[in-house]
Formats: structure tokens, C-alpha cells, sequence
């Protein structure tokens, strides 16, 4: 005796189709209101309040590291430009290291400061080399107008590599940022 195929009727195709989106939906919903797929409200405000003390402290240290950076560019002895330069890239490496212990914080802020200090090394190496080229280009001992059309030229060039570093990883930083905005419901400082 062999099986006769089974008929649909449209109403049976229906009604599989309603069971069908239905039966997700109400499970969602159930699990949404039960509370199933998030912690409690205590454990949201404790990463909440982490997430927002490291991402200050993250903020804060890139902008002792920009204004420290930025009183450097006053000398002219290269060694000393280089020997400073390294010099604040290791601490504030360091400190950002710090920053990370800080336990609790949503792992956004740690992929971000993952990402800045490894933008820090890539600086340095590029920094390195400029400088390298400054003290080379030194010794020929250029006319003033050699030495402006060189400097301009490599400055140029240094400002699209530190640009091009900056660049690399803008779209996976910003949606870090907007997202730990949006699911804490809060305004962070920009970085």
C-alpha cells in the first residue's frame, strides 16, 4: 500500500505560515519580559558606571598624551624630539594598559584602547622614520631653500601617514562609540 502525497489547502498553508512567524515572535516576547536575555537592572548600572569611569580615564590620558605631544614640536634638536616623543608614546602605552584593569567595563572600551595604542606604535615607527630622514637629510648640509622644499615635502607626507593610521580604524571606533552612547543611554566624551 503506498502513501498517497499529502494535500495542502490553502488554509492549512495558512495556517502553517501563521504558526510558523508567530510561535518566534511570542517566544521573543516572552523571553524579553521574563528578563531572560539581560542581567539584572543592579549588574546594568555597575558595568554602565565602569563603562563611563574607563572611558574618561581612556579620554582623559589621549588628551594629556595631544597636549604633551604638542609642546613638543617647540625644539629643533632631533635626537631630543625622538628621545621625547618615544619617551611619552611608552607611558601613555602604559597607562592605557592600566586603564584596561579597570574591571567591569563594557569590551568596547578596551577594543578602543586596543586599537588606539596599537595607532600609537604605528605613529612611532612613522614619527621614527621622519626623523630618520630629518637627521640624513642634516648632514648634507642644505641651503635654507633646500631644507624648507625637503622639510615641506616629508611633512607632507608624514601628515597623510599619521592621517592614513588615524583613518585605518575611524569606522569600527565611531561604532563603538555610538553603540556604548546608545545601549547605556549616555553622552561620552568624544575621543
Amino acid at each position: 500500500m503506498e502513501k498517497q502525497p499529502t494535500q495542502h489547502t490553502p488554509a492549512s498553508i495558512a495556517r502553517n505560515i501563521g504558526i510558523g512567524v508567530v510561535t518566534p515572535v511570542l517566544a521573543a516576547t516572552i523571553i524579553y519580559f521574563l528578563g531572560f536575555n539581560r542581567s539584572s537592572d543592579t549588574d546594568f548600572k555597575k558595568k554602565k558606571e565602569a563603562t563611563e569611569k574607563t572611558w574618561a580615564a581612556y579620554v582623559q590620558n589621549k588628551e594629556i598624551f595631544s597636549s604633551v605631544f604638542d609642546q613638543m614640536n617647540k625644539t629643533t634638536d632631533i635626537e631630543a624630539t625622538r628621545k621625547n616623543i618615544n619617551h611619552e608614546i611608552d607611558v601613555t602605552v602604559a597607562n592605557m594598559e592600566n586603564i584596561k584593569k579597570e574591571p567591569g567595563a563594557d569590551q568596547r572600551v578596551y577594543s578602543t584602547i586596543d586599537i588606539t595604542t596599537s595607532q600609537m606604535q604605528d605613529v612611532r615607527s612613522v614619527t621614527n622614520k621622519f626623523l630618520d630622514d630629518m637627521s640624513t637629510f642634516q648632514v648634507t648640509n642644505p641651503t635654507e631653500a633646500e631644507g624648507r622644499a625637503f622639510i615641506e615635502g616629508r611633512a607632507i607626507a608624514f601628515k597623510k601617514d599619521v592621517s592614513d593610521i588615524r583613518q585605518r580604524d575611524s569606522i569600527r571606533l565611531a561604532t563603538f562609540y555610538e553603540g556604548l552612547n546608545k545601549d547605556y543611554s549616555v553622552t561620552l566624551p568624544k575621543h
